[in-house]
């Protein structure tokens, strides 16, 4: 099979992480698959030419293509829409409950980095099985389940409209499913306190990140949240993956997924 993983993010603490995270991807996903890589990143956090060709040989040695490396800087044509995107996050919020200055921002260039993909495949006629975001630099993952059982859900997405996540660290879909996540990053329509008044929504919550979907003051414009309630509301079937702590009695996990403890500024070397 043929897939596209695509990542948005710092390369941050990738030195630690990401040749990790590939053999415990290996046997399930990239294994006697084509896969191409795509990279959205920024100029800050550990970004050096140098650490680009250590990434790019890296996921050679995996038989991973990186078809592109863009950066954000240089993409001047979103860079007015994001700010317009911010300005609105600003202004529409109605408290500051899971509030982050930088969420609007994130979801934005995630939906520029799956539209780019999108308009790079379409002019060199690619086409893929599925399609992956998959935070590979600054977490690391660990195989939960076996290989052959992760292979096995995985391609089944191939031939449902089912999409696999791992809260906002890992989503795998086809083409339409995949496009359908990330479209909420174009305009960054917010939800608001009344999401917390639909049960379906909240039992949701509680399967997929049982710490957040409790807490008192209710984290309403968290980055988490915002895109939960856009799933459930627009793709009709989403499976977590992700094992949580928190949640331990929780059966379909695939993967084991927390964010690397160096991942912070300063902690890279």
């Amino acid at each position: 099979m043929k897939y596209a993983i695509f990542i948005y993010g710092q390369y941050r603490s990738f030195k630690y992480n990401l040749e990790n995270n590939l053999k415990e991807i290996e046997e399930s996903i990239l294994k006697n698959n084509e896969i191409d890589i795509y990279i959205l990143t920024n100029r800050q956090g550990n970004f050096s030419e140098i650490n680009s060709e250590i990434i790019i040989n890296i996921f050679k040695k995996y038989l991973c293509n990186v078809k592109f490396i863009k950066i954000w800087e240089d993409l001047y044509e979103w860079h007015d829409k994001e700010k317009i995107n911010k300005q609105n996050f600003d202004k529409n919020c109605k408290h500051e409950y899971g509030k982050d200055t930088f969420t609007s921002n994130l979801w934005f260039r995630m939906y520029v980095c799956n539209k780019i993909i999108n308009d790079y495949c379409l002019k060199n006629n690619l086409k893929y099985d599925l399609h992956m975001f998959m935070r590979l630099f600054d977490t690391k993952i660990k195989k939960y389940s076996s290989d052959e059982l992760i292979r096995e859900k995985i391609e089944s997405c191939t031939i449902n409209n089912n999409l696999l996540m791992s809260i906002d660290t890992i989503f795998i879909g086809n083409k339409n499913v995949i496009d359908n996540v990330f479209s909420f990053g174009e305009n960054f329509y917010l939800y608001h306190d009344n999401i917390w008044n639909d049960k379906k929504l909240t039992n949701y919550l509680k399967l997929i990140d049982y710490r957040i979907s409790i807490q008192r003051n209710k984290p309403t414009y968290c980055s988490e949240i915002q895109i939960f309630s856009h799933i459930f509301y627009n793709i009709s079937f989403c499976e977590n993956i992700r094992f949580d702590k928190c949640n331990p009695n929780y059966q379909d996990i695939l993967f084991h997924v927390e964010f690397c403890e160096k991942r912070k500024f300063n902690c890279y070397y």
